[in-house]
């Protein structure tokens, strides 16, 4: 029931190696993440599911599944069933969560696509997936209308809010549909379930294609790890992330904030949501807790004791905010899930276990911890760049291949960017020879203990003539330096094959003092920044340091580091040579 005549990227992966793609089941279970919503109206009906902190409205289980039946018989008779894509343009609300599971209740596939990516990469996007159907705000119907070429395949389109000429359906139309004799289609594990296209933070912007079962693996394993039981209340930061706990049985309250700009929350109405709700999750990007860890702490207040878990995901956390949460924090604990769209969770730690066991070993230069994979996660260390599977022992560094049951199969109609990033085990590597391993583009490698330590982007890693530096390693030395506050490695080619490396950083500002008086003294002490770094056998090879306050993020988490836009943006001058900027 995949529902798309063009290329699905599943068929590209036949041309790995000399394998096909390990076949599915003929009977895969039944598996619709919708059921997760249904179960909860069945056992706790009146109990409150979401809760809009910005309006204070809010909807019980029993209410949203009425809502999400009426939605998947309207959105059934209107032809958006059986494998139609539709762009879901919607902001985070009530009627967001009620849609999408609407959506994989008529087995329909929603599209969705990071509006923060910017209207160019958004429409390119859109374009590709080859939707049938658009599903959103009127500010979303009137930009197809002038952007018309990514949207040239839509013939059926679902307003929230006012609609004008473009026709179609409203939401409150398909919301008030009699469902009493709608019977939902069954789908199965393998099934599409959507397509979440990845950020372009680390390349191009592709599409995912997810299955029915592997959200349900999701679902399973985030609840069982980290023990989210139903009636807990979880201020999500992240929009999607609410869908996971939700069908869990929380609560979610949605905080006051534009979810596409997490880094530009503010800080007082998160911590409002969590207080007045009596929180005990939450998830964010690191940018998130940067803003609100020293906004709680100046004003002399802690987290509630309700709260338990802080989750943040999107790039690797400072341990300085690590540090400040754990001031905060009087009842709870920080976890930091390391995982890619394409497959997560993948492992976890936790940041008192960090501060305590690793916090000197990644300031001296070995990485970030990411900690164990979860259970039924397989996780191998490959040589960078290698198409077959060839695992490297413990120690040495390469890149991270992962399998499990939240391990996607492909990308939508990419099918050499499919192939490319999927590896079938073989027989001999100590695993069923029908596992299929994804490759994150991350490097890393295993310690002794089986912890995971991630060293960054393949593609960020500098060639020197002296060998490779890599980002985490090199940052985690100038990170734990007095005033700065972040820092980025770069290079800059020299030959085919190597490169001149340099650092940029960021320094913090002091309070009370003028960020210019604090600038300046750092900038004096340039030298003594390099002596440090001369001092430390990762870093000694660094001989210029840049210094910019305003690094290039990813659209999504605000947290990713741009390194090649870093390089491009401080490019050295013709037969540049290197030294201290």
């Amino acid at each position: 029931m995949r529902g798309h005549e063009e290329f699905s990227g599943s068929d590209a992966l036949s041309s790995l190696a000399d394998t096909a793609l390990p076949p599915v089941a003929v009977l895969p279970p039944r598996c619709n993440v919708s059921e997760h919503i249904t179960e909860q109206a069945r056992t706790r009906p009146d109990a409150t599911a979401i809760i809009e902190q910005a309006t204070g409205r809010r909807i019980t289980f029993g209410e949203l599944e009425r809502t999400i039946q009426s939605l998947s018989a309207g959105l059934t008779q209107y032809g958006i069933c059986n494998g139609t894509r539709a762009v879901l343009a919607v902001r985070p609300g009530i009627e967001f969560v009620a849609l999408v599971f609407a959506l994989f209740r008529a087995a329909a596939v929603p599209i969705v696509v990071d509006p923060g990516m910017g209207r160019k990469n958004m429409l390119a996007c859109i374009g590709e997936a080859k939707p049938q159907a658009l599903i959103g705000i009127s500010a979303a119907h009137a930009l197809s209308k002038v952007f018309r070429k990514p949207f040239a395949s839509v013939t059926k389109r679902v307003t929230v809010g006012r609609r004008y000429f473009w026709g179609g359906k409203t939401y409150a139309q398909l919301a008030s549909v009699d469902a009493s004799s709608f019977k939902a289609p069954e789908t199965h594990a393998s099934d599409l379930a959507a397509i979440l296209f990845t950020s372009g933070a680390t390349g191009t912007p592709k599409g995912v294609e997810y299955e029915h079962g592997m959200f349900d693996g999701q679902v399973r394993a985030i609840r069982d790890y980290f023990d989210i039981r139903p009636g807990e209340i979880d201020v999500p930061c992240f929009a999607l992330f609410a869908l996971f706990t939700v069908g869990m049985g929380c609560t979610i309250v949605l905080p006051d904030m534009d979810f596409s700009k997490p880094g530009s929350c503010d800080p007082a109405k998160v911590v409002a949501a969590i207080e007045q709700h009596k929180a005990s999750l939450t998830f964010g990007s690191p940018a998130v807790w940067a803003r609100v860890a020293p906004w709680l702490a100046g004003q002399e207040r802690k987290f509630p004791e309700t709260l338990r878990r802080i989750l943040i995901a999107g790039a690797s956390v400072p341990l300085k905010t690590h540090e400040a949460l754990a001031e905060l924090l009087p009842n709870g604990r920080v976890f930091t899930p390391y995982g890619a769209t394409e497959s997560l969770p993948v492992a976890c730690i936790d940041g008192r276990t960090l501060l305590e066991k690793f916090a000197t070993r990644m300031k001296s230069g070995e990485g970030t911890c990411v900690g164990k994979p979860l259970p039924g996660v397989e996780v191998r260390i490959n040589p960078v760049g290698a198409t077959y599977m060839s695992p490297l022992p413990a120690g040495q560094i390469g890149e991270i291949i992962v399998s499990s049951p939240m391990t996607t199969r492909a990308y939508f109609n990419r099918p050499e960017q499919t192939a490319a990033s999927k590896i079938i085990a073989t027989s001999d590597s100590g695993l069923r020879a029908s596992d299929l391993f994804h490759r994150m583009g991350d490097v890393g490698y295993f310690d002794a203990e089986g912890n995971l330590w991630f060293c960054g982007r393949a593609n960020h890693v500098v060639h020197t003539a002296e060998g490779p530096l890599y980002p985490e390693q090199v940052e985690g030395v100038f990170n734990a330096m007095p005033h700065v506050m972040r820092s980025a490695l770069i290079g800059y080619p020299v030959g085919a094959a190597e490169q001149i490396p340099a650092v940029v950083v960021d320094i913090a500002p002091v309070t009370g003092v003028p960020v210019t008086k604090v600038w300046a003294e750092v900038t004096a002490r340039e030298k003594a920044v390099l002596e440090l770094g001369a001092g430390h056998p990762r870093t000694r090879g660094i001989a210029r340091i840049i210094f910019d306050d305003d690094f290039p993020l990813d659209v999504r988490h605000n947290a990713k580091i741009d390194r090649i836009e870093l390089a491009r943006r401080h490019a050295l001058p013709v037969g540049g040579k290197g030294g201290s900027a």
